[in-house]
């Protein structure tokens, strides 16, 4: 039986090459590699400064540490997300307020209006799927509040908005390398930003906050990025257009060829959206096909088809948030009630929606075969 991954990622021996360059050099913590990295990522995004790390969480939360957020103050993010934008506001003793997401599952603006109160510090829009979240209403309402914007870019490389690509819109982006993303180092992340304090503070915190070898001027992290994951993603960086342009155009195939499903909703994107579909998200109509999305997901597989699924409930619903463990240790004295939230269009969203593999690997012939076996079901 015909098995196709839902995602797979795309090395060879140039990766090979490089990694074995490293090895065979003795130097394997933050080095040449780093800064070069650093140097190609932050001119591919079109920003200053690049600063690599070990994690896309390590990126939110180094963000967060260096806009400086204090204990106590609020950080509106969407509530249909992975938990790592909650949590890394969490860690630095924050508030996550969460707010409703628009038909494109990313922040909606009107709601997020709604969020802001006197304690608000910062927002972290999400480039959802590869999908951009609407930066010029988000843009427009941080200005009016002075708030700080993040851009949680994990799954957004390579995504753009009238020609500039995410990363750059806010007062900073966070970005992945998780062995599922677009392009990978295996595990890492980095932060993108224009502005030289955020650079040098996030500089300083990833490394214990020494300022040198003997001086720590910060409490900080070990969060740097090793040689090794820096030069995985200097390849990666070259072959990334290659891969979302693939990627894109798998997408769009399914996307063509599967629109008169009615029991799929599929996402529209205005021309000025480049969606770098890091999934190929469609949102199951479970009345209409007459089976939960747990056994369409098994159905599937059955016929050798992966499918992601993630966000079976909005954030607010999480175990890690209830009333007896959110902020225990972090905000203490705080009283965060987040069990009678309801966020329509999260609710409806989480749990219904899939992604239909869309990797540069796929042959033309596994995209048709995913193609006939949906419209076989019904």
């Amino acid at each position: 039986m015909k098995k196709i991954k839902v995602a797979e990622p795309c090395v060879d021996e140039k990766e090979v090459d490089a990694v074995k360059e490293v090895l065979l050099s003795g130097r394997y913590a933050s080095g040449p590699k780093v800064q070069e990295f650093e140097e190609k990522f932050a001119e591919y995004i079109g920003v200053k400064y690049a600063v690599a790390v070990n994690s896309g969480t390590a990126a939110l939360h180094l963000s967060l540490a260096s806009i400086n957020l204090e204990p106590g103050e609020e950080v509106i993010v969407p509530a249909m997300t992975f938990f790592a934008t909650a949590s890394a506001v969490i860690h630095q003793g924050g508030i996550p307020v969460f707010c409703d997401v628009d038909n494109n599952y990313c922040m909606d603006p009107r709601d997020l209006k709604k969020r802001i109160t006197a304690k608000t510090k910062a927002i972290i829009p999400v480039h959802l799927y590869g999908y951009a979240a609407n930066m010029r209403d988000i843009l427009r309402i941080a200005k009016e509040h002075d708030l700080k914007v993040i851009e949680d870019c994990a799954q957004g490389i390579g995504t753009e908005i009238d020609s500039r690509k995410v990363g750059q819109f806010g007062d900073c982006g966070a970005f992945s390398f998780f062995a599922t993303k677009n392009m990978t180092t295996g595990e890492g992340g980095i932060i993108t930003t224009d502005n030289e304090e955020i650079a040098k503070h996030a500089r300083v915190l990833r490394s214990h906050g020494m300022t040198n070898r003997n001086n720590h001027e910060f409490i900080g992290y070990n969060y740097r990025m090793g040689e090794i994951n820096a030069a995985i993603g200097i390849i990666q960086l070259e072959k990334l257009p290659e891969m979302n342009r693939k990627r894109i155009e798998n997408s769009e195939y399914l996307i063509e060829n599967l629109k008169d499903v009615d029991w799929l909703v599929i996402q529209k994107h205005p021309d000025n959206v480049v969606h770098s579909y890091f999934w190929c998200p469609v949102f199951v109509n479970e009345e209409k096909i007459g089976m939960t999305t747990k056994e369409l997901r098994e159905h599937l597989l059955e016929k050798g088809i992966e499918t992601r699924h993630r966000y079976n409930e909005p954030l607010y619903k999480q175990k890690a948030l209830s009333k007896k463990t959110i902020c225990k240790h972090f905000c203490p004295n705080k009283t965060i009630d987040y069990d009678a939230e309801f966020l329509p269009n999260a609710d409806n969203y989480s749990g219904k929606m899939i992604s239909l593999p869309n990797h540069p690997k796929l042959k033309k012939e596994d995209l048709n075969y995913i193609i006939q076996v949906i419209k076989q079901i019904v």
